[in-house]
């Protein structure tokens, strides 16, 4: 590897690295937009309600031109055009910000998320059921291309990824791709008890120990010609672990209290919340296992950082348990559920959608005061941060700063609006019927700073 590190970037560094990545878009999820995914291609856009907006947004609380989106080097930034209802980003209400992957924009009753689509993609990925029940949003598409490529092999998974993402669909996603006619079967690694774990998970015979009445099948040969999927990995007991990988070695068990090894197949899954290579190091799993099952290692992001999945996890939850008739939601009910950081992740939001059903069951709209009490306190406080400034003092705030920055340019009006942070067209509203002259003879000139004495 070079030691020699590179400080400047090559020009078309960046749109190389653009072009690599995909490009940045919006992804409206609340009110009709026009087009439905907006992406960032050029130096700048408008957006409001007008069909002249490069963005239309047809919803309620939106104005004409609402806001401009405009590229400040290699970021995008949002400036209001001194709306009546505010532009917001991240709940808070702003004037000019600027933007970042996975932030949460709200005007008016338009909500979007600033998302990075997939390279020559034109959309966000769908959602997709592999199989009834187990969907996923367009936030996993990369994993589930990666699922698909081995499904079919008899490669071993390990996914891995907070408590509540989702490794078990995932688990479920492969099986169901995999086209094998086996069962699949899930263990508990952390419910097996010590004592009896290798003949719960290997099987037995009759008599083969105290209480042992009945022969037992075992959980490896329960998913024999089908998937295995090891949940919680690093709550199995070491010395179990040495047998189980002797049982994937020889493709075969040999039943607690028996002699004869039996054949058995089975595809194995594994899933943890840190990598094998983190369980390794603290001694909570063999390094030969470790190495046996490391076939395809899937991180499987924490909601937080997939918010694309939200909204259709939501709409999922909704209409399951609303039995086909589930709610509208309010705009700010959405923001705050976008905003929230999840740390249950996907069971979570299952839960949270269970419980506004059951309560609020029979109100049409689902509204910001209807979600449970942990959510709507963050989403109260980041929405009062920076409280809406009255029109006559956002109109003397824009006049000052465009008459300041006149000054400083000579009178030219363009190069003195994109200082003021205001558009053209709110330039030439401020000035009316005035020349430049007459508009900056009604405001004097602001003094100079000057150092303070030492």
């Amino acid at each position: 590897m070079s030691s020699v590190h590179q400080t400047t970037t090559r020009l078309g560094d960046r749109a190389d690295e653009q072009q690599r990545l995909g490009p940045l878009a919006i992804h409206w999820l609340s009110g009709s937009a026009t087009p439905p995914v907006s992406i960032l291609d050029r130096a700048e856009f408008s957006l409001g309600r007008a069909t002249e907006a490069d963005f239309r947004l047809d919803a309620s609380g939106v104005s004409r031109i609402h806001a401009r989106l405009h590229r400040q080097g290699p970021i995008y930034a949002v400036h209001d055009l001194g709306s009546t209802n505010g532009s917001f980003v991240n709940g808070a209400r702003v004037e000019h910000q600027g933007l970042s992957e996975n932030d949460v924009l709200r005007f008016g009753a338009a909500v979007g998320l600033v998302t990075r689509l997939a390279p020559g993609a034109t959309t966000v990925a769908e959602a997709r059921e592999i199989a009834p029940g187990i969907l996923f949003g367009p936030g996993l598409a990369r994993e589930l291309e990666q699922l698909e490529r081995v499904a079919k092999s008899d490669l071993p998974v390990v996914v891995w990824g907070e408590t509540g993402v989702g490794k078990e669909r995932l688990a479920q996603a492969v099986h169901a791709l995999s086209g094998l006619h086996g069962a699949f079967h899930g263990l508990n690694c952390a419910a097996l008890p010590e004592s009896l774990a290798e003949a719960e998970l290997f099987g037995h015979r009759r008599g083969a120990f105290t209480g042992a009445e009945q022969p037992g099948l075992g959980h490896v040969r329960a998913a024999h010609g089908g998937t295995l999927l090891l949940d919680e990995l690093s709550d199995l007991p070491l010395p179990i672990q040495a047998k189980l990988l002797r049982v994937l070695q020889e493709k075969s068990v040999i039943p607690l209290g028996e002699t004869r090894p039996v054949p058995v197949e089975v595809r194995v899954v594994s899933a943890c919340q840190t990598p094998l290579a983190e369980l390794v190091a603290e001694k909570r799993l063999r390094p030969d296992l470790a190495a046996r099952l490391n076939g395809l290692s899937i991180e499987v992001p924490p909601l937080r950082r997939r918010r694309v999945d939200i909204s259709v996890l939501l709409g999922y939850f909704l209409s399951k348990y609303s039995g086909g008739r589930a709610p509208a939601l309010e705009a700010e009910a959405l923001e705050a559920l976008l905003l929230y950081g999840w740390p249950g992740n996907v069971r979570e939001l299952e839960l949270v959608s269970r419980q506004m059903l059951v309560l609020h069951s029979h109100e049409p709209v689902l509204r910001l005061g209807h979600l449970p009490g942990e959510l709507v306190p963050k989403a109260r406080a980041s929405n009062s941060k920076a409280p809406a400034p009255s029109a006559p003092d956002r109109r003397e705030h824009d006049e000052r700063a465009f008459a300041r920055e006149l000054r400083q340019n000579g009178g030219k009006i363009a190069p003195a609006a994109a200082a003021a942070n205001i558009s053209r067209q709110r330039a030439y509203r401020l000035l009316g019927q005035r020349s430049v002259a007459e508009f900056l003879s009604e405001f004097e000139a602001e003094p100079e700073p000057h150092e303070p004495s030492g």
